[in-house]
């Protein structure tokens, strides 16, 4: 016999004395299911329904009949819906996404990173796997680190970095897959980052864990420490030199990226040690 759901506050073993819960109860042939999440459970038209609990931060079910997209920012979530509605496919959508996201989460990603890819064209038959990592300069051998009293790989500085391959992905895989091109996909992310946008509270978060890492290169705290500081959630935040930059890419292509003034640009900026093979590693990049 199925009782109505029994919502009621209480404690969950493991999440700590002052870690409150919202549990739902369902009763159903004498037995109890106890769910340490903020849902309701109810039997409808003979199925299971799962509703979060508005009072509660949460995320309900997505569903849609033509296309969906998720991202961890809403600025990127919405380009690639913007994407998809004018005509192009989730290989454009998906590059879009990430191109915005490389503005308005730079504490998470952005184009001196990776891209790794797992696509399956109509959604169905063979999934495709694209490895868009970079590679270690060419004079990043073991010797060299071992020699300057290094054991492990530092955790920031140029000597820490490989060669970017977001980039280098993108344009491939729109090449290959996408119906768009590179100018359309950038398009959001360079008027985000020209125009300017809002930081959201978790980027504001990490951003200002970040903030001493940040201070210790001058380049670095000029662009993401304007007056000196993380910006706070709310704040606008402006990249016009990424939009230069990504504005480069968006009318040569990769080669915008991996030759001529902005890697120049990469090249100059990494330690003495790189340089020399730095021009060759750039243009000689495949993912």
């Amino acid at each position: 016999m199925f009782l109505n759901s029994l919502i009621e506050a209480g404690r969950f073993p493991g999440l700590g004395a002052a870690t409150a819960m919202i549990l739902s109860v369902v009763v159903l042939g004498g037995a109890a299911l106890w769910l340490p999440v903020p849902v309701h459970i109810w039997l409808v038209g003979g199925y299971w329904s799962c509703m979060r609990d508005f009072q509660l931060p949460g995320r309900s079910p997505v569903r849609a009949t033509e296309a969906m997209a998720a991202t961890s920012h809403p600025l990127a979530t919405l380009a690639a819906l913007e994407m998809l509605r004018s005509g192009g496919n989730a290989m454009d959508a998906a590059v879009c996404a990430a191109a915005v996201q490389a503005v308005v989460e730079p504490q998470s990603t952005g184009i001196g990173g990776d891209c790794f890819v797992l696509y399956c064209p109509n959604g169905q038959g063979e999934v495709l796997a694209f490895n868009g990592s970079g590679r270690a300069p060419a004079s990043a051998t073991a010797e060299w680190y071992l020699d300057r009293g290094h054991v492990e790989l530092p955790e920031s500085g140029p000597h820490a970095v490989t060669v970017p391959g977001a980039v280098d992905a993108w344009c491939r895989l729109l090449e290959k897959h996408g119906r768009k091109g590179v100018d359309a996909a950038l398009a959001p992310a360079i008027r985000c980052a020209e125009q300017g946008y809002v930081v959201q509270d978790r980027v504001a978060f990490d951003w200002a864990e970040s903030a001493a890492l940040l201070a210790a290169d001058e380049h670095a705290a000029r662009i993401f420490l304007p007056d000196g500081r993380a910006p706070q959630a709310g704040e606008l935040h402006r990249q016009p030199q990424l939009a230069d930059t990504l504005r480069i890419v968006s009318r040569r292509g990769r080669a915008g990226f991996y030759e001529g003034e902005v890697a120049d640009d990469m090249c100059l900026a990494s330690a003495r040690a790189w340089r020399a093979a730095c021009a060759r590693g750039f243009c000689g990049h495949e993912g």
